[in-house]
């Protein structure tokens, strides 16, 4: 059995040799502490060193493989926790390690179910690390062994990922999607968080969805029932700014060869399919009817693109290309592509700078040929 506070002195021990590699790391350790000791000290470190992009606390903070790569972040963890009401008690139904279970306590009332031992016990220091422990409770159990049904309001992820394999089939999660919603449709409230490319025929048609992103990635398709919903059917969601782009149902845009300004929108409104929302917005036009870039002749500033000024534009080759950068005196490169097979690091590459301008290079199909845009951050 897992010895924590053992571990923890090991760890401790191990920070007084920040120089150390791995290996080298592990054989030191082992002079001192048992060799389970001291490979479970190296394995939490690694983890830990991992999970910093998700929590301010990782250093302090317990992990299994699978609960770190499945849990929210902190940023998407209090956003799933600000949609509950903060005077009822919830249920995190398979906490895993317990990133959602930290938020869901920091408002109120909560109990964790998770079936993997190690994972209860992680969780419980985790909570106490966030300093929220007097509001969370926690239950060593199979949530499909349980009435969950009875609870008032539930916060449900499906592991995809069990024993270090992935299941593809939503039928293999556990809970297995059927099931989750099925739980999640039986309560006064529930979220239940899932992957942003789940097949339409998958989601229920009473979940209101939520597709968000962190940072420019989208992260999950957030389904809403019950008292959780927001009134709004489809939407995209971009953090940490908080801005949305509802769904409205207006026709899609024209397509327009490049303009002044081109648009590069965000992944999650992209997995929504809001570019017809975007381009009201921007008042553009796409570029190609099956490529998510947008291209208007004025500048609009919005949370939901990033935005570049044209220079120019032509059929790509990468001789072409080249020329036209060196005549630009270009230095740093940074490379985008949509519907096109093409190595953006390949070509990054290869280039050779020719001076200090930074410019970004958008490439798109539209037909049989590649269409090169060269343009510049604003």
């Amino acid at each position: 059995m897992l010895d924590i506070d053992r571990v923890e002195a090991a760890i401790e021990r191990a920070s007084q040799r920040p120089e150390l590699g791995e290996t080298e790391l592990l054989l030191w350790l082992r002079r001192e502490f048992p060799p389970a000791v001291a490979s479970q000290a190296v394995w939490q470190i690694r983890l830990r060193q991992r999970a910093r992009h998700k929590f301010s606390r990782a250093e302090q903070m317990w992990f299994t493989p699978e609960g770190l790569e499945q849990s929210s972040s902190e940023v998407l963890a209090s956003y799933h926790a600000s949609r509950f009401p903060r005077d009822v008690l919830a249920v995190d139904a398979g906490c895993g390690i317990g990133g959602d279970l930290i938020a869901l306590a920091g408002r109120g009332e909560t109990v964790g179910v998770e079936r993997d031992a190690l994972s209860v016990r992680f969780a419980r220091r985790n909570v106490e690390v966030y300093g929220v422990e007097r509001n969370c409770y926690l239950i060593h159990a199979d949530l499909l062994r349980l009435r969950l049904e009875e609870a008032s309001f539930l916060f449900l992820d499906p592991a995809r990922r069990v024993e270090g394999r992935r299941w593809a089939s939503p039928e293999q999660w556990q809970p297995d999607w059927s099931t989750a919603c099925h739980l999640a449709a039986r309560v006064r409230g529930a979220l239940v968080k899932t992957t942003p490319v789940l097949a339409p025929s998958l989601i229920p048609q009473d979940g209101e969805r939520e597709y968000i992103s962190v940072d420019g990635e989208c992260r999950e398709l957030l389904l809403a029932f019950g008292e959780c919903k927001q009134g709004i059917l489809l939407s995209a969601l971009v953090l940490p700014e908080g801005a949305r782009l509802v769904a409205t149902g207006v026709p899609a845009p024209s397509v327009h060869s490049p303009m002044e300004w081109v648009y590069d929108p965000d992944a999650a409104v992209v997995a929504a399919h809001l570019l017809p929302e975007l381009a009201q917005i921007l008042d553009g036009y796409l570029l190609h009817p099956q490529i998510a870039y947008l291209t208007a002749k004025h500048r609009v500033n919005t949370p939901f693109a990033r935005v570049y000024r044209r220079i120019e534009h032509f059929p790509f080759s990468r001789k072409r290309l080249f020329e036209r950068l060196r005549a630009l005196r270009a230095g740093s490169l940074t490379l985008k592509k949509r519907g096109v097979d093409i190595s953006p690091e390949q070509l990054v590459r290869q280039w050779k700078p020719a001076g200090d301008r930074a410019i970004t290079v958008l490439l798109y199909r539209t037909g049989s040929s590649v269409i090169a845009i060269l343009a510049e951050n604003t």
